[in-house]
Parts: C-alpha cells; sequence; structure tokens
C-alpha cells in the first residue's frame, strides 16, 4: 500500500476586492478592462504546469496593445481563466473569487486608479461583501 502526502487546496479563499474608484465611470472603466480580458484570453490561453509561459504569444501581445495595458507577466495569463464575479456599485468594483492569486487584477485596479481593500470573508464574515451578501 501506497500512503501519498500532498498539497491540496480543496478548501475556498472566499477573496474579495474591493476597488474604491474616484468616479463611477472610472469603476466601468476597470470593469470593461476586466472583461476584454477575461473574454479575449479565453481561448488563447493553454495552462501548461510543466512549461509555465515565459513570453506572451503574439495574439495575447496584440491583445494587451489593443487594451494599451502591459503590466502583466506571462505567468499572471492563467488568472483569467479562474472562476469569478466582478459586479460594479456606484463607485466601487467588487471582485470575489475562491483563488488567492489575484495578482493580475490588482494591478488592473491600480492601473486604473483605485484604491484597494483585499480581504477573506471567511476572517471577516460582518464585512459587506462576503459571500452570500
Amino acid at each position: 500500500m501506497k500512503i501519498w502526502n500532498g498539497y491540496g487546496s480543496e478548501h475556498s479563499m472566499n477573496l474579495v476586492m474591493v476597488g474604491h474608484f474616484k468616479s463611477i465611470k472610472d469603476a466601468e472603466t476597470a470593469k470593461e478592462l476586466i472583461d476584454n480580458l477575461q473574454n479575449g484570453l479565453s481561448d488563447k490561453i493553454d495552462v501548461n504546469y510543466r512549461n509555465p509561459l515565459t513570453r506572451f504569444p503574439d495574439e495575447v501581445m496584440e491583445l494587451l496593445k489593443e487594451q494599451e495595458f502591459f503590466q502583466l507577466q506571462p505567468s499572471e495569463l492563467e488568472q483569467f481563466l479562474y472562476d469569478n464575479s466582478v459586479n460594479i456599485e456606484n463607485d466601487k468594483l467588487i471582485f470575489k473569487t475562491d483563488e488567492s492569486d489575484v495578482s493580475a487584477f490588482l494591478k488592473i485596479l491600480l492601473h486604473k486608479e483605485a484604491k484597494v481593500q483585499i480581504y477573506s470573508a471567511h476572517d471577516y464574515p460582518d464585512e459587506k461583501y462576503g459571500r452570500g451578501k
């Protein structure tokens, strides 16, 4: 009999990231960039953990140029394939996911001049944007 010990990520992070913007228009512009990248990258990214991306494929580079967004690293592209929700509430963009690797989305919010709050709703269940709220 073999017993395997290893790391698993079966629990959810329940991560909430809130971008506070100067205006509703700024929040909408950030959401539009996230939507454009998620939709545009979905068929251009092949996650291969044995050979991770070290360079952007040409079609990905073209999409990033179109969006005028150059802060990403190739290793961050797979974050756009993760399940998440992005909603606008007045001048706030509320990003929720079960993942802990969210640097690509943080970069977008900072690029669009947001003040950012990040927390696990497991640890702060009384916050406004936790799961189920």
